[in-house]
């Protein structure tokens, strides 16, 4: 008996996630599409690109609001089986409140592990690709992103970037530049830093090509005497949303050692770490909303107090990972304290439920 119920318990966890996840997904793909009808008119960015391209970005999309998802999610599962007074059946059988709550926390257990497999695995490498191919269909004949780096076309010259850290710093940046159809010069540079409004290129070997022989030359640092459009390294920037766990981990580690701030690639690492237990927590603060304070209140009232404390815990996190790169405050501390206040929260309801 008391299997059967708790597998009922998780089939209609399950069917609410389904649902919830429905009605989430195609918000964000609307809002999405919405937010790039401005870009549709650059390059050859259209309408089916947009639609590709916000497609592609939702998974990482729904994984990032996967703790309200869940949070929702177990609300309307517990609201059904209240409302159908299923609950109060089940507690008459013998069916203990500590026992629902451990059944509705197995069954979320599974589908946050799912969701956070899926978010992780594909989110980050689909988002990234969905960059490259707007960037390359609005910049087509000026710019164009492979596995190798980055292709630039600017007057008579062709740019090659190895990397991007950002948009006022490349790595490996060989110049080509020509007259006409034929190899003028070619110039490699190390790095190339955006400073006091014009591009400078450092630890720099210039090759000049003559009819019969080429010249070397070495330069600490030159003036990238090209204008060059930062916007064209929108594709090149990996933002922290689009690395996986181990490239944000070894990024990180590449500004410390180069004494750039890295505080928002690690709060980023830590907030997704503790993602998965962020959606457990919301779940597991969903139940009392149900079963306690909001018993008598209407399916529609549960949803919308859900939504109001999945929205207090994402702008508590937003803050404190603002804090944390104004502040310095450790970027652990700050992605895990939002996790602890609302599970605080969760355990006093619990155990205000449990004494009633």
């Amino acid at each position: 008996m008391i299997n059967i119920l708790e597998r009922y318990i998780a089939k209609t966890l399950v069917q609410s996630t389904a649902v919830v996840a429905l009605i989430i997904t195609s918000i964000l793909f609307i809002l999405s599409l919405l937010a790039e009808a401005k870009s549709m008119t650059t390059g050859d960015y259209g309408l089916g690109q947009a639609v590709l391209y916000v497609l592609m970005r939702l998974p990482r999309d729904i994984y990032h609001f996967s703790p309200l998802l869940m949070l929702l999610s177990s609300i309307a599962a517990l609201s059904v089986l209240s409302s159908y007074r299923e609950l109060a059946v089940m507690r008459a059988s013998g069916f203990s409140i500590r026992r629902i709550i451990t059944s509705v926390l197995i069954a979320a257990f599974l589908l946050v592990l799912a969701i956070s497999v899926i978010g992780e695995w594909a989110g980050p490498g689909l988002s990234y690709k969905a960059v490259v191919q707007k960037e390359n269909a609005q910049h087509g004949e000026e710019a164009m992103t492979t596995a190798s780096g980055s292709w630039f076309h600017i007057g008579n010259n062709f740019i090659h970037v190895e990397s991007v850290d950002d948009r006022y710093h490349m790595n490996g940046v060989t110049r080509y530049e020509f007259d006409g159809h034929k190899l003028q010069s070619v110039y490699y540079a190390k790095t190339a830093l955006y400073q006091h409004k014009e591009w400078l290129i450092r630890d720099v070997v210039k090759t000049t090509f003559y009819p019969e022989r080429t010249k070397s030359q070495s330069f600490a640092e030159l003036p990238f005497d090209i204008k060059f459009n930062a916007n064209l390294l929108n594709a090149s920037v990996l933002e922290a949303g689009e690395m996986s766990l181990p490239k944000l981990t070894k990024f990180a580690q590449y500004l410390e050692q180069n004494g750039l701030q890295s505080s928002e690639y690690r709060f980023n690492f830590w907030q997704r770490i503790f993602r998965p237990f962020a959606s457990l927590i919301m779940i597991f603060l969903a139940i009392p909303f149900v079963l306690g304070a909001l018993h008598t209140a209407s399916m529609g009232w549960r949803i919308v107090v859900g939504i109001l404390a999945g929205f207090a815990f994402f702008i508590l996190n937003e803050l404190l990972g603002q804090l944390s790169v104004v502040y310095q405050i450790p970027p652990f501390l700050a992605a895990l304290l939002p996790l602890l206040v609302f599970a605080g929260m969760g355990v006093w309801l619990a155990r205000k439920l449990i004494r009633n």
